[in-house]
């Protein structure tokens, strides 16, 4: 890639992002990160004006706690603010000496340079950004300005959109009610009354407005492809005819057989009020199927033009014809189905390529293998081996796990991430050194899975139990305990360990720990931080060390970082550590020819107080 298309790259992805927010407070918050970003600004404002000029949200970066203090909730459209919501853009070397500043106030950071531009749409003012850097520290120059332009113009066109879909989903508000007869969504699937299988409840009320508006019992969304027509989302009446009731979602017929192919290539009118009286229609076989005693259609074209479907109405009598002001509402109703199609279709093709980004996540591309020792502080040797992922980004740069875990799950990954993850570490428990255990996170959701119990019980051995230990992890609550405990019954009885992770925060209760009866508690790193020094977290490092005593538990310290934290926690009663004071997460070594395996990292020389060959048992 070349130097210029490089620098181009930050400023796509910028414009990009923005049009990708799904809020207007999001539009905002993108706007200025990446307006601040790309013109190095020390400080900016996004913000947008109501119908009455004065501002109605905002969104700052770049000041601190105290400066954000002392100012008012929304800056008023007074001053220099009010001078670019008249639409005029401001490039000033020292805004302070502007005929028109009003002045920042008192604990606010001297500013100086300044490029504040309208944000605008068809020559409406929505809003503005301002950006500002301190005395001292340069000025914007014609690039920065026409950066900042290019983003603005973005976020101007997408808060437009915005306000126009949410303009049309209350529009389908004041329609949907007109329905009747129940709740949009009240028949769909594979019978009538099942819940909605359809994915879009916008989709939903739209047809319901629709059914409302021409009288008919049922309005479908249907496409047409390879020569068949589908029936994708049903929305019907309290009061279906019989035969009408076997049209449900994912009911498929030849089109050449149905009704809407005809209305689109024009041998059909638009709306039959007599199917049965019709020439060509009483004896196709889609009547006398579903009884169709009146019909219509309209075409349904995503915004650029392409034909997805149709939205039609049956109902199982005749009826009066349907007026052009009727087909006209249908039609609207149509376009907005087609338009909010097209942001679904748009959507799952982006959430589609951010799986496939994600994947190097999955197999292992961007993903390795840490482990880190558990300590055993009464003989100063190794008990066992927590295993950790770690990540990069495609520049090879680190991600923090935690965001990389929610991503996934965000993704729908989540439980494959952690099978992932955990069969690479699994992979390593037989080369373990006898004597010392592996420790793996997964979440309740990953443990209920199958695949997950089949990748368990695969790793446990009957002649070496207890060396395998599950931690669960604090990404969601445990919904059902009783299953969860099934789920683990089989594989407890064949030696596997269960440890809960995080003890203290999180979701980790006492309900939590007394359900599930773990072999071992770790004890949280918020509680272990300063144990020696504060003493809130020595209280509440006492209980859960006395609590792992009481429920015949092995009690884990995370998180130790020096001599006095581990010094303090062996007082208090704690028998098992980890942390970077002990050992820091690394790779393992990989099995050699001679099957050495992983070897046996030592514990700092000032916690053993037995030979490091007697390996004691796990927890």
């Amino acid at each position: 890639m070349s130097p210029a298309a490089e620098e181009l790259v930050p400023v796509v992805d910028g414009v990009v992002s923005i049009a990708g927010e799904e809020s207007e407070r999001g539009v905002l918050e993108r706007l200025v990160d990446v307006a601040r970003t790309l013109t190095a600004a020390r400080f900016g404002v996004a913000l947008l004006v109501g119908a009455d000029g004065a501002p109605s949200a905002l969104a700052h970066q770049g000041m601190t706690s105290t400066e954000v203090s002392v100012l008012p909730h929304l800056p008023r459209p007074v001053g220099l603010v009010g001078v670019v919501l008249t639409g005029r853009t401001l490039r000033l070397d020292d805004m302070r000496t502007h005929a028109e500043a009003v002045g920042l106030p008192s604990a606010h950071t001297p500013m100086a340079a300044l490029l504040a531009l309208p944000v605008t749409h068809d020559g409406v003012v929505l809003g503005a950004l301002y950006l500002t850097r301190p005395p001292g520290h340069g000025t914007f120059d014609d690039t920065h300005e026409a950066l900042a332009r290019a983003l603005t113009r973005q976020a101007a066109v997408r808060v437009t959109s915005l306000r126009a879909r949410q303009r049309a989903l209350e529009v389908v508000d004041v329609l949907a009610p007109l329905a009747g007869g129940g709740r949009p969504g009240d028949r769909s699937g594979t019978a009538p009354g099942e819940a909605s299988t359809a994915t879009s409840p916008v989709v939903r009320r739209l047809l319901a407005a629709g059914r409302a508006t021409t009288g008919l019992e049922v309005t479908a969304l249907s496409t047409l492809e390879g020569g068949t027509q589908t029936f994708t989302v049903v929305e019907a009446g309290p009061d279906v005819g019989p035969a009408l009731q076997g049209l449900v979602e994912g009911s498929s017929l030849d089109a050449a057989d149905g009704y809407c192919s005809r209305v689109l290539d024009g041998t059909l009118p638009a709306s039959v009020a007599d199917v049965r009286s019709h020439p060509t229609l009483a004896s196709l076989p889609v009547t006398k199927a579903f009884g169709v005693g009146a019909y219509c259609s309209v075409p349904v074209h995503l915004p650029d033009g392409t034909l997805y479907g149709t939205v039609c109405g049956v109902g199982s009598t005749a009826s009066t014809p349907l007026t052009p002001g009727q087909l006209g509402a249908l039609q609207t109703i149509a376009d907005l189905v087609g338009a909010h199609v097209a942001q679904e279709l748009e959507q799952h093709r982006r959430r589609e390529d951010e799986r496939r980004t994600f994947t190097p996540h999955l197999d292992g591309r961007r993903r390795t293998l840490v482990l880190q020792p558990i300590v055993d502080l009464a003989t100063g040797d190794v008990a066992g081996h927590e295993a950790l992922s770690r990540f990069t980004d495609p520049a090879g740069a680190p991600r923090r796990p935690d965001h990389v875990f929610a991503d996934a799950a965000d993704l729908g990954l989540g439980v494959e991430l952690e099978q992932a993850a955990a069969a690479d570490a699994l992979a390593l428990l037989p080369h373990l050194p006898t004597g010392q255990y592996l420790s793996v996170n997964l979440s309740a959701a990953a443990l209920l899975h199958p695949a997950t119990h089949d990748l368990l019980a695969d790793a446990l051995d009957p002649a070496h139990p207890r060396r395998l230990v599950v931690e669960l992890t604090e990404h969601d609550r445990v919904q059902d305990y009783p299953t969860l405990l099934t789920a683990l019954a089989g594989l407890r009885a064949r030696g596997l360990l269960l440890a809960i992770d995080d003890t203290g925060a999180g979701y980790a209760s006492l309900q939590h720990l007394t359900r599930l009866e773990p072999d071992v508690i770790k004890l949280d790193i918020a509680f272990v931080r300063a144990v020696h020094t504060d003493p809130a977290r020595r209280a509440i490092a006492r209980a859960v060390i006395g609590l792992s005593h009481e429920l015949g538990a092995t009690c884990v310290a995370e998180g130790v970082e020096d001599a006095a934290e581990l010094a303090e926690l062996r007082l208090l009663g704690a028998t098992h550590a980890q942390g970077f004071h002990l050992a820091r997460p690394a790779p393992p070594d990989l099995p050699g020819p001679a099957g050495t395996g992983v070897p046996r990292p030592r514990a700092p020389a000032a916690l053993r107080t037995t030979p490091a060959a007697s390996a004691p048992p796990a927890p």
